[in-house]
């Protein structure tokens, strides 16, 4: 009888060590998969800055380029004739339209810096969403490993009572 005390023992250990070579072995792919990912993710937000960048760079040189064709169109427009509009007298307006242009930039570039502002304050919030994200998931990994604990005792002093009633 002593012999097949161990044999049980010994049977039930490469179950065990088989299952956890099987979890051993996912656990490590899906850390080789993230891993992956993080490499290429500094990569991303290069490429994405540099697109932003170019992005940039190029609405510039469009509102100069177009700015600088209607400043040649207005210009061509000085002297009146059968087919050119007259030229007006600009003079009592300009300082209206510096004002009010003055005005509608300073707002939009207040609306700019609010919305960037909340943009910034939502990925912080985020971000700390994230950490508490991961403590719920050490509070629930250690609930479930704490109900299978009392699982596994409860069988296991089921199992005992089972024998002694043999």
């Amino acid at each position: 009888m002593a012999d097949d005390k161990p044999k049980e023992t010994a049977q039930s250990n490469p179950i065990s060590q088989d299952s956890s070579e099987i979890f051993d072995t996912y656990k490590q792919g899906v850390l080789k998969v993230t891993e992956e990912l993080y490499k290429f993710q500094p990569q991303y937000v290069q490429m994405i800055s540099n697109l932003q960048q170019e992005y940039i760079q190029l609405t510039k040189e469009f509102v100069n380029k177009v700015f600088a064709a209607q400043r040649n169109w207005a210009g061509s427009n000085v002297t009146s004739t059968s087919t050119t509009i007259p030229t007006l007298t600009y003079a009592p307006y300009v300082e209206q339209f510096r004002i009010k242009s003055n005005e509608i930039t300073a707002q939009a570039l207040s609306v700019f810096h609010t919305s960037n502002q909340l943009a910034i304050n939502a990925l912080n919030a985020a971000r700390e969403n994230m950490k508490l994200y991961g403590k719920a998931i050490d509070a629930m990994m250690e609930f479930n490993n704490n109900v299978a604990n009392v699982w596994s005792s409860f069988f296991t002093s089921a199992q005992r009572q089972q024998y002694f009633r043999l």
